[in-house]
């Protein structure tokens, strides 16, 4: 499996900081983030990709997946897509589905219209497009999810699954069912988890933590996407102690490594 980094919380990084960060702690590059304010962004996305890869290329890098504003309903989405594509990008995760933008019961007929565009988009350039499950979006979790994508090629859209986002949000089901009902639409794993804490005020909340300290069985999830013989790629979103960099880089190693022992003894079993 390979393991990718959602450089959310480097942001202030430079290309050249940020491949030498995730070469030292030991994945198989950053995911190509998307968005204002970062490196690459829509605006200056064909002069800066080429850039961005060669920069991660040269430290041993790779670059295959995207995190991208792509709504395959919006004008712009066959130029970010196309150019994703055109270098070299396998998997685009989509812009979500905010679940505001339609009336509730209108979401999940809203939702496989946009399955069936992004689909064709990816169809059109060579491909993936990926929906993640995520908290407050729709769809959040696979039963959600299968409606959407079922009966599409796997080949051109897929799943991303967030154990962590079910578990501090919304969403949750048991693990291995969401694996085993997503089968060959399962392309990336959200690698993150949560863990559910009193406050000072005697109230309960969830809250995104290290994946080892977290209530997400992740050598069942591993065991289970053995199973289904997933090969996609394992995204890790390190959602915590984001205003303590050096603290969040020394936890990041520890959750790596954890996320690769629990497949390892996955191969194993």
């Amino acid at each position: 499996m390979k393991y990718y980094l959602f450089a959310k919380f480097y942001q202030d990084f430079t290309p050249e900081q940020l491949a030498e960060r995730c070469a030292e702690l030991g994945f198989d590059g950053p995911t190509a983030l998307v968005r204002d304010g970062y490196p690459l962004t829509a605006a200056n996305l064909k002069e800066a990709l080429p850039s961005y890869i060669r920069t991660m290329e040269a430290a041993g890098m790779e670059v295959k997946f995207a995190d991208a504003p792509v709504n395959p309903l919006r004008e712009d989405a066959d130029y970010l897509v196309g150019t994703l594509a055109e270098h070299g990008i396998e998997r685009i995760r989509l812009d979500h589905i905010g679940k505001a933008v339609k009336p509730a019961r209108e979401l999940a007929d809203y939702a496989r219209y946009y399955a069936e565009a992004a689909a064709k988009l990816a169809e059109r350039h060579g491909t993936k497009a990926v929906i993640q499950l995520h908290g407050h979006c729709y769809p959040h979790n696979a039963t959600a999810a299968y409606p959407c994508v079922k009966d599409l090629d796997p080949r051109y859209i897929g799943v991303k699954m967030d154990p962590g986002n079910n578990l501090a949000q919304e969403g949750y089901e048991l693990f291995d069912y969401q694996i085993k009902l997503l089968g060959e639409y399962l392309t990336a794993l959200g690698a993150k988890s949560a863990g559910i804490f009193r406050g000072e005020d005697g109230i309960w909340r969830r809250g995104f933590v290290p994946a080892q300290e977290g209530i997400a069985d992740y050598n069942l999830i591993m065991r289970t996407l053995k199973e289904i013989g997933f090969d996609g790629p394992a995204v890790l979103m390190p959602f915590y102690n984001d205003r303590e960099p050096d603290v969040l880089t020394e936890k990041l190693k520890d959750e790596l490594a954890f996320f690769k022992a629990c497949e390892k003894r996955a191969n194993e079993a």
